[in-house]
């Protein structure tokens, strides 16, 4: 029998005193502080990312290795029975949706408002037994839906860090500070039938599996670490691990864990695609015959897919029901039955290629703008796109050497960024966005800042919207993983304009009428292809 952790990812915003008909709000929500970077203080080298070739992997099969240890939960979260959650939930309160909080007063001058999308009256089966603050129709930009997604099966390892979710910087709450965590010992044959397996369990929305490629840091993407063992991770016994209480899907950037090695691939498969779930605020169910379902046989041969019709939720002895609002939504009555694949479909798109590219503007400051010398220079940014999921970042760029200062992501979906510390000269500001098709855009101005010498130019043309990266400002490959590249992520100011291939000869099953193949999914990489 398998047990699964549920935990979000911040306590910080979690009431100890919460009841019954009380809610918090989801803790996965982007804070949307700006990125700030001063660069007249020392910083830090990247990390290493730990792992191995995934071609290597053969060279690992094995059982897990037990590690002695305590398991030592964060405070502020509680274990019933099977699950930890946060000790507001396990006093009975909802989770709601983190733009039910009044998104206009941004926390930045240069910070867009947030975006219209559909609400509960659009999404929901039972709108008038939906509470408030669930699916509300407001959202902060990469958020919105519909989306879509990916999904990083990571089978080569990782050194982890302590911290909130961050999949792009190996960073877990559930993970010991600084740990070497294990490679999957199944060997390569079988890691890549058990990512074939998990990309057919998401049939029903546009979401992709990749495991050969790590996607570029700039990207909103959830990693599972297959492999290894409970003892890896402060969690307790279990077969997995997720954080959970994720309603809504608010946070897209999470850490899970499948404890699976030499089990069969359908064991293996279903035990991450219910990790995977979690994370998208899905929770146990009663049941069998479906992912989602606490305490079914994980020795069964059986391949389970997601649940499509409204099952009954697992609820603790003294806990609330879990995600009861969305619940309420999808299946309607007292929030304690969950439809799995409405679930994922109120938030992520039908399957099916994308075929508009992202753009990106930066709104300030304007270009060739001039700023005195130890001032602090203030980006605004305006990145757009037919569907939510996508991300961006801001390279800086010495314009006279043509040095790569630092790539920085907006994890926290500002879209505004405080540069201080920067010696007078030129530089470039070069804006990129970046969607699930891994289609980039980009946009660049030139700055200066104090005394700049006499007949030097150091100028650059501006990228325009839509315009082709590749041709002003640099490539817009974006194949390799952000630790190859430096360890910021994929910069179309620095990436190769060779083609990456990824030398797999993977089989791929016929998709669905209308939907993609594994190929088309990213299954395969994530370097492919370019903007036509």
């Amino acid at each position: 029998m398998r047990v699964t952790i549920l935990l979000a990812a911040s306590v910080l915003l979690v009431s100890s005193d919460a009841r019954a008909g009380e809610t918090i709000v989801n803790p996965y929500a982007p804070t949307r502080q700006p990125v700030y970077v001063d660069f007249s203080q020392p910083r830090p080298p990247p990390r290493p990312d730990g792992g191995i070739a995934f071609a290597d992997l053969d060279d690992h099969i094995g059982p897990p290795v037990e590690r002695e240890r305590e398991a030592s939960l964060p405070p502020g979260w509680v274990q019933q029975g099977s699950v930890v959650i946060p000790q507001a939930v396990a006093d009975g309160a909802d989770v709601r949706s983190p733009t039910h909080r009044d998104l206009t007063n941004a926390p930045h001058p240069s910070a867009a408002d947030p975006v219209p999308g559909p609400d509960a009256s659009e999404l929901c089966l039972f709108p008038d037994e939906t509470p408030a603050g669930i699916y509300p129709g407001s959202f902060v930009r990469g958020s919105e839906y519909p989306r879509h997604g990916t999904v990083y099966m990571n089978f080569v390892g990782a050194l982890m860090t302590a911290g909130s979710d961050n999949a792009a910087e190996n960073r877990s709450l559930l993970a010991f500070n600084n740990y070497d965590y294990p490679a999957y010992g199944g060997g390569e044959e079988k890691a890549i039938a058990v990512a074939q397996a998990v990309q057919a369990d998401y049939k029903d929305v546009a979401v992709r599996v990749v495991y050969l490629q790590r996607p570029p840091k700039m990207l909103p993407y959830v990693m599972v670490m297959m492999g290894g063992h409970y003892s890896d991770t402060t969690a307790g016994p279990s077969g997995g691990v997720a954080p959970g209480a994720d309603c809504e899907d608010a946070g897209m950037r999470n850490v899970c864990y499948a404890f699976v090695n030499l089990q069969a691939t359908t064991s293996q498969a279903n035990v991450a695609s219910q990790e995977l779930g979690h994370t998208m605020g899905l929770g146990h169910t009663y049941g069998n015959d479906r992912v989602m379902a606490f305490g079914y046989d994980t020795n069964s041969l059986i391949d389970m897919g997601f649940g499509n019709e409204c099952t009954e939720v697992l609820i603790a002895q003294g806990q609330s029901g879990y995600c009861a609002g969305v619940n309420k939504c999808h299946c309607g009555g007292d929030g304690k039955l969950q439809h799995d694949v409405r679930t994922l479909q109120a938030v992520y798109a039908p399957p099916g290629p994308d075929m508009i590219p992202p753009t990106i503007m930066i709104t300030t400051p304007p270009d060739g703008a001039h700023f005195e010398s130890g001032e602090t220079v203030s980006i605004g940014l305006a990145p757009e796109d037919d569907f939510g999921g996508y991300g961006w970042q801001v390279a800086i760029v010495n314009a006279d050497t043509d040095e790569m200062l630092a790539e920085l992501v907006d994890y926290e979906a500002a879209q505004a960024y405080d540069i201080a510390g920067l010696k007078d000269g030129r530089y470039r500001l070069v804006a990129q966005i970046q969607d699930h098709a891994d289609q980039v855009g980009e946009h660049t101005i030139t700055i200066t800042i104090g005394e700049v010498a006499s007949g030097e130019t150091g100028t650059t043309p501006t990228t325009s919207e839509g315009e082709e990266s590749g041709e002003a400002g640099g490539s817009s490959e974006t194949g390799g993983s952000g630790e190859e590249s430096g360890g910021s992520g994929s910069s179309g100011a620095t990436a190769p304009e060779d083609e990456v291939d990824d030398g797999c000869n993977c089989r791929h099953d016929a998709p669905a009428e209308g939907g993609l193949t594994l190929a088309a999914l990213g299954l395969l990489a994530l370097g492919r292809r370019r903007r036509a």
